[in-house]
C-alpha cells in the first residue's frame, strides 16, 4: 500500500500487540514502507504492560514480527498519557497511517471511547485492529455515502486490492432509509423501500463509474436501515469480510475532527478490522490547538 508510506504501529505490551504486529507485517510486505513502532504505556493504567527500555523494545519488535518486512524500522518508547502520545507521535512523525489494537466491542475490558477519541483527532488514516483478528485482505467492504471522503476510501480499497497477489473481493455498500410519511404520499412501505433501493443502486453506479478500478470488479450492495453503522456491521459479518473501510466525514476541519457519527458508530459496533481513511493533516489545526502549539 504505497498510499501509506510511513506507518505508525502503536503497542502496549499486551496480548493485543499480536494482532497489531500481524497487520503491520502484512501491510509492509509490498512497497517501500517506513515503520515506526511506538510502545505507549501509562504507569497509572492497569491495562498497560510494563515499560521496556528502548533497547529491549527494539529487540522485542524485531523478534515478534511474524515476517521480516522489507521496510525501514524505527522504534520509540513513549511514557505518559497514551492518547496524547499517539496523537503527538502521529503528528511529529508525519505518519500516513496509524495502526491501533482494541478489545472486541462486546468485551467488558474494552475502551471504545478512547479509540474513538484517538481516531477522531489523529491527523492521518487509522487502522483499528480488534484482538483475535488475522491479517487478510481477501474480502474488502467499503462503506459508501458518495462523498469525497468515500471516494478516498474506495481508492484506498482498490489500491489494497491491486497490491494483493490474488484478486480480492471488493464490496461497495451504501445504506438508505425509508422516511416517515410514505403512506401519506400513497406508497406502501415496500414500494418506498424499492424506490430507495433503486435510487441507491443508481447513485452507487454513477459514483463508482468515476473511479478507475484497475481491473478490480466491485460488487454493489444497497441496504435499507435506520442504523447505517449497524447495517454495515451486519453485512460485513454475513459476507465474512476481512476488513471494512470507511472515509471520515467533513468538508471543514471542524467536521472532519468530529469524524462523522456513522463512522464513529461503526468503530463502536464492528468486530472486524476497520480502516478509517482521512485526508492527511485535516485535523492538524485541531491538534495544534489541543497541544497549544504556535
Amino acid at each position: 500500500m504505497q498510499l501509506f508510506k510511513r506507518i505508525g504501529v502503536f503497542l502496549k505490551g499486551t496480548r493485543l500487540d499480536r494482532a497489531v504486529l500481524g497487520f503491520a507485517s502484512h501491510i509492509s510486505r509490498s512497497g517501500d514502507h517506513e515503520l515506526v513502532f511506538a510502545h505507549v504505556t501509562n504507569p497509572n493504567d492497569p491495562g498497560s504492560g510494563p515499560e521496556p527500555s528502548a533497547a529491549e523494545f527494539d529487540q522485542q519488535v524485531r523478534e515478534q514480527l511474524p515476517d521480516n518486512p522489507a521496510a525501514k524500522i524505527e522504534t520509540r518508547v513513549l511514557t505518559g498519557d497514551q492518547t496524547d502520545n499517539i496523537l503527538r507521535c502521529s503528528r511529529d512523525e508525519d505518519l500516513d497511517l496509524a495502526i491501533l489494537g482494541r478489545k472486541l466491542p462486546s468485551s467488558q475490558l474494552g475502551l471504545g471511547a478512547k479509540i474513538s477519541r484517538i481516531v477522531r483527532k489523529v491527523p492521518c488514516s487509522v487502522l483499528v485492529v480488534p484482538e483475535l483478528c488475522e491479517p487478510h485482505f481477501d474480502r474488502i467492504m467499503v462503506a459508501i455515502d458518495c462523498s469525497d471522503h468515500s471516494r478516498l476510501a474506495m481508492e484506498t480499497a482498490l489500491e489494497i486490492a491491486n497490491a494483493c497477489e490474488s484478486k480480492p473481493q471488493v464490496v461497495a455498500v451504501t445504506v438508505r432509509s425509508v422516511g416517515r410519511g410514505h403512506d401519506v404520499a400513497g406508497f406502501t412501505f415496500q414500494e418506498a423501500a424499492d424506490y430507495q433501493i433503486n435510487y441507491g443502486q443508481k447513485q452507487l453506479t454513477d459514483f463508482l463509474a468515476r473511479i478507475p478500478t484497475g481491473g478490480i470488479d466491485i460488487d454493489k450492495m444497497v441496504l435499507i436501515s435506520e442504523s447505517p453503522a449497524l447495517a454495515v456491521t451486519h453485512a460485513a459479518m454475513a459476507r465474512k469480510m476481512d476488513i471494512v473501510i470507511v472515509g471520515s466525514r467533513g468538508a471543514s476541519s471542524t467536521a472532519a475532527a468530529l469524524l462523522g457519527s456513522n463512522s464513529e458508530r461503526l468503530l463502536a459496533t464492528c468486530a472486524l478490522p476497520t480502516l478509517v481513511v482521512k485526508e492527511k493533516g485535516e485535523t492538524l489545526n485541531l491538534l495544534e490547538a489541543i497541544f497549544s502549539m504556535d
